[in-house]
């Protein structure tokens, strides 16, 4: 299965996946600080109106927020 996967998305990209939940507090400044420090390097998706997904591909942050 996993040579199968190669031949069929040789340029598949990996990603690191955050789960946020803002039904807890302080989930939702949480992500906004990933999502500023990822920028161009991350994608957000909503799974339904509580809870978010970070799709950030490998590279590294451009700075830390806090």
């Amino acid at each position: 299965m996993r040579s199968t996967l190669k031949t069929l998305c040789p340029r598949s990209s990996e990603y690191i996946i955050i789960l946020f939940d803002l039904r807890l507090p302080g989930t939702a400044d949480r992500m906004d600080c990933e999502r500023a420090a990822w920028q161009a390097q991350c994608d957000i998706e909503a799974l339904d109106e509580n809870h978010f997904v970070l799709l950030v591909r490998p590279g590294g942050a451009r700075r830390v927020t806090r």
